[in-house]
């Protein structure tokens, strides 16, 4: 189940809610594939960690001290009808801006300047060292993993002791060299969903949130 068959499915169960309380309901869900999202999930994934819509809604209802009255199996054909002729509808919830940009122009301006200040004195300087490792420690480790091809070139073109050590501490350092690389691209991966998680932030931050993250 994806992320927009579980809001359509979700909201459906919840019909008995008033539409502010829906509404509310709604974007907390929202906000669970969102962060779901950003730390590298699958909208399937999400949507098995949070549940089965319609659970999730008898025990919504409970809280409300309302008795639920979903269908079941399956929701009629009517029911979907009527949902998509509501006035507020699945889509205008999940296109629409969750959070709105009160910041003044003047204000948003300062934030970016500020934010921009920061980043160049504080973030900047450590965010080139850590990535120039990174980028080192892949450089290194391929180099190495390539090593017993200048070996064997040194065998064909002259078979000698020398040669054969050659080629043997090659070999050495290829192990070396895949050894850092597998430990490289994990923390590769690592820094590129930091990064992404940090921009966002910072977007957050001067704009107040008003902006579609997918």
């Amino acid at each position: 189940m994806n992320k927009e068959h579980f809001m359509i499915e979700l909201k459906l169960s919840l019909r008995d809610l008033s539409e502010d309380e829906r509404q509310t309901v709604m974007e907390d869900y929202l906000e669970h594939f969102e962060n779901g999202l950003l730390e590298g999930k699958t909208e399937e994934q999400i949507a098995k960690e949070l549940g089965q819509p319609r659970q999730l809604a008898k025990e919504i209802l409970a809280n409300y001290g309302i008795e639920s009255k979903v269908k079941s199996p399956e929701f009629s054909q009517g029911d979907w009808v009527a949902f998509e002729n509501e006035k507020s509808t699945y889509e205008e919830l999940y296109t629409k801006p969750r959070r709105h940009n009160t910041n003044s122009p003047l204000m948003t301006v300062f934030k970016f300047i500020g934010l921009a200040f920061f980043n160049l004195v504080v973030v900047l300087g450590p965010a080139i060292a850590i990535f120039s490792c990174v980028l080192a420690g892949l450089f290194i480790g391929g180099a190495f993993t390539l090593l017993p091809l200048v070996g064997i070139y040194t065998i064909i073109t002259g078979f000698s002791v020398v040669a054969l050590f050659q080629l043997s501490m090659s070999i050495l350092f290829a192990g070396a060299g895949i050894l850092l690389l597998a430990a490289m691209y994990p923390l590769s991966k690592l820094l590129c969903k930091l990064t992404k998680i940090y921009i966002l932030w910072n977007v957050r931050t001067i704009f107040g949130g008003s902006y579609n993250e997918n």
